[in-house]
């Protein structure tokens, strides 16, 4: 390696002129004689006096012939007692004396002016502009010393040798010192030989005697005379220990011994040199000192010190990565030693390195599992495309079937796999198996249709493992069961229960609970008792999954009329599992009511209402005890239940059949007043419902039997269209001759009908159907504006029986529009109104969905958290809740509530609300100062990877923040420059790279 030191010949060789300070005379007025005596004292170097004496003749206005001579002595009086504006002066001059028979030597002077400031291209224009030969001869000298020296400066060793050249052959007083120059620029160039004959020259003159040796060490050196080297760096320290140029000696003494393969006698100088405070240290001896670190066994410092020669892309940069990396592994740093392997194989300036680094950064990767961006399969794949020869080859292709059997990188595998012209049964059985576990992957992330592929490729290949292809039949038969198709999903189940050899896991309980699941959802009750038996006699280790096969079995018996077993397994049920004890509390009630223990029933539902106060049973208990109460005779206590519920679930439909039970009560004991009271009550606050119509019919027979007709005609009148249940007959055979043709798939004529009926009863008792009808087919054809309208008026209208429905399509309208505040309400209320769990948590997930794309953090927070109070959630819409309430708290600057649900999402980072998590719990870690916590999660991530490459490149970015906090930025450098090679996606990954990199550079 070449090494350039660039003497400062200014301070050696062009000292400033002498400045001359003359005593004080007393002022002269005659114009002649001011003249002379300036000049004389100009010519004495008394340039302090003749610049005082000649401005004050150029102040008498003198002839021109006079004048221009005064003003070049002035300017030189400027230039000699270094004026700050010199130059301009000097500039001025020229300007104004364009032909100045002095002109030549004032840009000699110009030249010079800037060469002392610094400004070398400067003195080189204005050095070239005169002519140099026609200087005085020691003028002429000094010239060509300073404009040598300024090529110098600037690096153009070419024209520096020409003017050296030049003042070698012209100079006598100068000419060692063009020797010595042209020895550096021979060595400058690599031309040794020339240099040392030169510097030969140069040293033998004491100036240059403490220089000289230096540059001969430094030539032996770089020619691999090591010997030689050593004894000149060891004689100039004994000479000169306190140079300059000392330090220097001590990295050619250190160095020479390295190239002797003298590694412990190498540390002591090259430590000296590099532990020095002042200046960049060459690259060249930190590799060496590392490199003799690493030779002695002191690895420590020995990637310290290999790790400040990294900076550049060359070879020396690609051999330091390399013994970074073997220094890494005697220190049983697996992780910082594939990272340096890694930046080794991806340099190819020593092909030999590379293959070498290259092989053991594949084994790093296999020994310590790492793959998060399918560097386990892809590297070892590159092994083999890029050194086929190799030693290695062999090994490594061994290997690659190891890593086949147990990458996380399953898509990679199997691209692998798919390169291989005729696999063995090795590699056919790890396709198996990275089929199956692929399809996992999609399964986690809800692609159920993709799962199902994946999972029937993996059975195909069956004959290699018995239990992939069981546990294949197992999650098909799950995924073809979320997309309800149970019968199919039945038959996997069973292929499952018929080939897997383990008849004692989780899965094999799993597998008869879901045939149980799907008999029952068929209604084939006896034979989901017979899976659900069977299942309990597993012991399920899940205790929910336990009580809940306690409370399915319960339920078959229930629905065969065997009261007494149903009761005993709602009771084994709620043992097992109190937490899931509400439903198998209502169930016991519900049972006792019908074997007529009346009381027994009111008291279990008690029970239940007061253990499980938030449980979404409540509505249910309360109304079945009313009814309990009713069997009892005991109105009071049925009216005050139904009361309660009124009050706690006013849209429940439960309260709208408890409304109409209430005046029906009242009606059988005769207390009218209050019969109609809440007959009234129910035709108000569910206009358009079943309740309403049957309360309607009753409140008309009581107002007969209180012949009170007018009453009644007069209430009537007073409702609004929709309300009134009155029919009289053209009324009706409009409307039913219209959903005849309606019902018949006449959809025009239909159309016109329906608008014809509103048009002549606006206020008809079957405008709510009609407008109903209108909206449906308005939204079949895509006019979303008309359907709206026509639905608004069926909403009007919110218990009637085709309320469920419009506010489906409402909703959906709304949400297409995106009107989100809108349909947020209407899912709402769905979720309000919903008899079964399926429909409220669809609901509840709909509202979630607009909540979040309206911006409403609060809303998102509440819904997601009705969303989580369901049971028997499925994984995917938990997921999905958590992750919106983890989102919103984060949104609300609530960072601990989000800490809750994203740790249990960031469990599963196979899928995306998973994958997200992990990155965001990191990241919160960090912002917290937390910066351990922080690192742990990060590495914990890139262990467990995901198929979510965006947000595991995210974390890899974090890492290097978190190692920048913690002052460790060499591994802050590898890991981004790991990711930069590793990851491949078009996205905002990149610059996050550069930006840092950028950073780490200044720093």
């Amino acid at each position: 390696m070449k090494r350039k030191r660039k003497l400062e010949m200014a301070g050696l060789l062009c000292m400033m002129p002498w400045m001359a300070f003359a005593q004080q005379v007393e002022p002269l007025t005659d114009p002649v004689r001011l003249f002379e005596d300036g000049k004389t004292l100009f010519q004495r170097h008394d340039y302090a006096a003749a610049q005082q004496t000649l401005t004050q003749y150029l102040q008498q206005e003198p002839s021109a012939e006079f004048a221009e001579e005064a003003a070049y002595m002035l300017v030189c009086t400027s230039y000699e007692l270094n004026k700050p504006d010199r130059i301009r002066q000097l500039e001025a001059y020229v300007g104004k004396y364009p032909d100045s028979r002095y002109i030549n030597r004032v840009y000699a002077l110009i030249g010079s002016a800037y060469f002392f400031d610094k400004n070398y291209p400067e003195a080189i224009t204005h050095f070239k502009i005169c002519d140099i030969h026609r200087l005085a001869d020691d003028e002429r000298d000094v010239s060509l010393l300073r404009l040598g020296t300024s090529y110098l400066k600037e690096g153009n060793l070419k024209d520096a040798a020409l003017w050296f050249s030049v003042l070698k052959d012209v100079s006598k007083e100068y000419q060692l010192d063009a020797v010595y120059q042209l020895a550096y620029i021979d060595y400058a160039r690599g031309r040794y030989d020339e240099a040392l004959e030169g510097f030969r020259l140069a040293g033998a003159d004491e100036k240059y005697a403490p220089y000289t040796p230096y540059y001969i060490a430094d030539i032996c050196l770089e020619k691999h005379e090591y010997q030689k080297a050593k004894q000149l760096a060891d004689t100039y320290l004994e000479a000169y220990p306190r140079h300059e140029y000392a330090l220097s000696m001590q990295r050619i003494a250190g160095e020479a011994s390295y190239g002797m393969g003298r590694y412990a006698e190498a540390v002591k100088p090259l430590e000296t040199y590099c532990g020095s405070l002042e200046g960049s240290k060459d690259r060249k001896a930190l590799y060496a000192l590392g490199m003799s670190y690493y030779q002695t066994g002191v690895c420590s410092k020995a990637v310290e010190a290999l790790g400040k020669t990294v900076d550049k892309q060359d070879a020396l940069a690609q051999n330091a990565y390399l013994h970074s990396g073997m220094a890494y592994i005697q220190l049983k740093d697996r992780t910082r030693a594939r990272m340096a392997f890694e930046q080794a194989s991806a340099m190819t300036f020593d092909r030999g390195v590379q293959e070498q680094a290259l092989y053991n950064y594949a084994l790093c990767i296999h020994e310590t599992s790492y793959s998060p961006f399918a560097e386990s399969v892809t590297v070892f794949e590159r092994f083999l495309n890029e050194f086929p020869n190799s030693a290695y080859t062999e090994k490594v292709n061994d290997y690659l079937v190891e890593v086949y059997m147990n990458t996380r990188s399953y898509q990679a595998a199997l691209n692998s796999i798919a390169k291989i012209t005729h696999p063995g049964d090795r590699i056919l059985e790890a396709k198996q198996k990275l089929l199956f576990r692929i399809g996992t992957q999609a399964f986690a992330q809800a692609a159920f249709e993709n799962a199902i592929e994946y999972f029937t490729q993996s059975i195909d290949l069956g004959r290699y493992d018995q239990q992939t292809k069981a546990d294949a039949y197992y999650w098909r038969g799950e995924s073809k069961y979320r997309m309800e198709h149970y019968a199919e999903a039945a038959s996997d189940y069973r292929l499952y229960l018929e080939y897997t050899p383990d008849r004692t896991g989780e899965e094999y309980a799993l597998a008869l609970y879901n045939l149980g699941y799907v008999a029952f959802k068929q209604k084939q009750y006896e034979q989901a008792l017979t899976w659900f038996t069977r299942c309990s006699q597993t012991q399920a280790k899940d205790r929910r999954i336990a009580a809940d096969v306690y409370n399915r079995m319960g339920d078959c018996h229930f629905h065969a009329r065997r009261f007494e077993e149903a009761s005993a397994y709602y009771v084994q049920a709620f043992t097992v599992d109190p937490s899931l004890g509400d439903y198998s509390l209502f169930q016991q009630a519900f049972v006792r009511g019908l074997q007529r223990d009346y009381a027994g029933k009111i008291q279990t539902l008690n029970r239940l209402l007061t253990e499980y106060p938030a449980s979404q049973y409540i509505d249910d208990a309360l109304y079945e005890q009313g009814r309990a109460f009713v069997q009892q005779e005991n109105n009071a206590g049925a009216i005050e239940r139904y009361t309660v519920l009124l009050q706690r679930f006013p849209e429940s439909p439960l309260s709208r059949k408890a409304s109409n039970e209430i005046g029906l009560l009242y009606y059988q004991e005769d207390k009218y007043p209050e019969a109609i009271a809440a007959y009234k009550k129910v035709i108000s606050d569910y206009p358009g419902s079943e309740e309403a119509r049957l309360a309607q019919r009753d409140l008309k027979s009581i107002y007969i039997d209180l012949n009170r007709v007018d009453d009644y005609l007069s209430f009537v009148s007073s409702l609004p269209g929709g309300a009134n249940f009155d029919v009289n007959e053209r009324d009706s055979l409009t409307y039913v001759a219209a959903e005849r043709v309606y019902m018949r798939g006449e959809t025009a004529e239909a159309k016109a009908s329906f608008t014809r009926y509103l048009q002549s009863f606006p206020q008809g008792a079957f405008s709510v159907n009609a407008s109903y009808y209108l909206g449906l087919m308005a939204y079949n054809e895509q006019d979303y504006a008309e359907a709206s309208a026509y639905l608004d008026k069926v909403l009007a209208y919110p218990d009637n029986k085709f309320s469920g429905e419009a506010m489906k399509l409402s909703a959906d309208i709304a949400y297409q529009g995106k009107e989100y505040e809108k349909a947020l309400g209407l899912y709402e209320r769905m979720a309000d109104r919903s008899v079964s769990q399926e429909e409220r948590v669809e609901a509840w997930r709909r509202a979630l969905e607009c909540a979040r794309l309206a911006d409403h953090s609060e809303k998102v927070i509440t819904i997601a958290s009705s969303l989580l109070a369901q049971s028997k959630l499925v994984p995917e819409v938990e997921n999905e809740a958590r992750y919106a309430r983890a989102k919103a708290c984060l949104g609300e600057g609530k960072a601990q509530e989000a800490m809750g649900d994203l740790t249990v999402l960031a469990k599963d980072t196979r899928n995306v609300y998973g994958a997200e998590a992990k990155y965001l719990l990191a990241q919160l870690y960090f912002d917290a100062g937390e910066t351990e916590k922080a690192e742990k999660e990060v590495l914990d991530y890139i262990e467990v990877s995901t198929p979510h490459a965006y947000w595991l490149a995210r974390s890899f970015v974090l890492l290097s923040d978190i190692y920048v906090k913690m002052g460790r930025g060499l591994d802050a450098k590898q890991y981004l420059l790991s990711l930069k090679q590793n990851y491949q996606a078009d996205d905002d990954i990149q610059e996050m790279i550069e930006t840092r990199l950028k950073q780490l550079e200044n720093e």
